[in-house]
């Protein structure tokens, strides 16, 4: 069969990501690498790089399209270019598949542009799915993890399992985009999450599961990035790569064993040891993002972080004496915030010298412990349809206040980020790591590269933020005061 996967970017903000931050389509890739091996023609259409529109693929005749959607701002593309297909292909099945659509399956499937959905995980599903449009030879209600529609009547089929063993899958489908054209080469190495954050999907989604790549699959992932793309820099983009530290070490000493010359970056829980920092320096690892969130304790305990402002404190100190680049990620506007909460993280920030961070204004994801809490309270009420949900997210991404901070306050807050959005970083390594500026005179240009990507990503935020001003002049003439709307936390590539 010939599928087309497509992810979609929001028009209005595509300009924001083809010049500033794109990653691989690491969901679909590896989708469509498991349909290849069973010997289906696939393509991949990732409008965060390919200029290509939908009337592009009217030579490839796709039999079946297949839609990656998350709750943000993206999804307004998605909704978008699914009726674009339909109307070009009016007799070719569309499935939606990822966290919104698992989340909100009946939502999804409502739409009539719409006839499938894939709940969790897509390869088994998918495949199956393509056995059945191809052959008729197995019943629909047998395909555990997927949605459709009998006349009219939606059928939700019981859960798939979790894949236990990942190994078992190929490796991702690169051939099948522009790999140089992104901002960075990302991979993904686990699933999962066994951690309980009230603000993530990953409960509702994962409901506990993880499953991990082992190490020395994933130093043969980079290898063949190496060899193939001329991969200097990888990122692991998952929720804690450094969760199983068994195989954080084992990958650790493969890439110093083996002397393999590659920098990466992860995003990591706030508990790492001191000699586990080492290790990842050691290892090449040059750049770090934690999900500090708040500084107050009462706020971590609320949002189910299960830590202390101390040991996050711990851990980045340890990150910083190691020379690994330490970004902060950090939520503000969430329901029970105070004026004393609020003020608790910009201590811990003072405390942690002003580092870099992201700073994000909390905006009530469905799936989450933190979104169910809002509607129990009357605080959200949910979007009676797919279509209703990207106003609804504009609208409590930059206006809305769940909090019991006073907007005014929030506004300033952000606003200062934004100005000094580059300046706080540069000020930050000048004084903890004013080694990475010898780079000036032993690779001059690739100094030059890295600030003045860093300066571009600057100038990005704030593009953005005016883009966001202008769409919700659609839909108010309110104020806004978002940090990064929407949930979005570019991670600029300073290597």
């Amino acid at each position: 069969m010939r599928v087309l996967l497509v992810t979609s970017p929001n028009p209005n903000y595509s300009a924001y990501y083809a010049k500033a931050y794109t990653n691989l389509p690491k969901g679909l890739l590896y989708l469509a690498s498991y349909l290849e091996q069973l010997g289906h023609e696939v393509k991949v259409y990732d409008g965060f790089v390919d200029e290509r529109k939908p009337e592009d693929f009217i030579d490839f005749k796709p039999q079946l399209i297949g839609f990656s959607v998350i709750t943000g701002p993206n999804l307004e593309g998605a909704i978008l270019q699914s009726k674009q297909f339909r109307a070009l292909f009016p007799a070719v099945p569309i499935v939606w598949g990822n966290v919104h659509t698992s989340v909100l399956p009946k939502q999804t499937l409502s739409e009539p542009y719409i006839d499938y959905v894939v709940i969790g995980a897509g390869e088994y599903t998918l495949a199956e799915l393509i056995d059945y449009l191809e052959k008729g030879d197995r019943k629909l209600n047998d395909i555990k993890g997927l949605g459709f529609k009998i006349d009219g009547q939606m059928v939700i089929n019981e859960p798939r399992p979790f894949i236990k063993d990942l190994e078992a899958l190929p490796d991702p489908a690169w051939h099948l985009v522009p790999v140089k054209k992104y901002s960075m080469i990302g991979i993904n190495t686990s699933r999962g999450c066994v951690h309980r954050c009230a603000f993530c999907y990953n409960k509702a989604y994962n409901k506990g599961y993880i499953g991990y790549l082992s190490a020395e699959r994933i130093i043969s992932q980079i290898e063949f990035l190496r060899q193939h793309y001329d991969a200097k820099y990888i990122r692991f983009d998952e929720d804690n790569f450094t969760f199983n530290r068994k195989r954080l070490r084992e990958f650790c000493n493969l890439l110093i064993e083996r002397k393999i010359k590659i920098s990466w970056n992860c995003d990591s829980r706030a508990d790492l040891s001191d000699a586990d920092v080492a290790l990842m320096a050691k290892a090449g690892c040059v750049a770090v993002g934690l999900g500090l969130e708040s500084g107050s304790q009462r706020g971590l305990d609320f949002m189910q972080k299960d830590i202390t402002v101390p040991e996050m404190e711990r851990t980045f100190w340890s990150l910083v004496k190691h020379k690994i680049r330490t970004s902060v990620y950090i939520i503000y506007g969430y329901p029970t915030e105070t004026v004393e909460d609020f003020n608790a993280t910009h201590e811990m920030l003072k405390r942690l010298d002003n580092p870099y961070y992201m700073y994000n204004r909390f905006v009530p994801f469905p799936g989450s412990a933190l979104y169910d809490y809002c509607v129990s309270q009357g605080m959200v009420t949910p979007p009676a349809r797919l279509d209703d949900w990207p106003e609804f997210l504009i609208e409590y991404a930059n206006k809305i206040n769940l909090s019991h901070v006073p907007t005014e306050m929030m506004t300033e807050a952000a606003a200062n980020w934004r100005a000094n959005y580059a300046a706080q970083r540069i000020r930050f390594t000048l004084k903890h790591n004013p080694e990475y500026f010898l780079t000036l005179f032993k690779n001059p240009l690739k100094f030059l590269r890295e600030v003045g990507e860093l300066i571009k990503f600057h100038g990005q935020v704030n593009k953005f933020y005016k883009t966001v001003q202008r769409k919700l002049s659609g839909f108010s003439s309110s104020s806004q005061d978002s940090g990064l709307p929407l949930g979005i936390a570019p991670k600029p590539k300073i290597s």
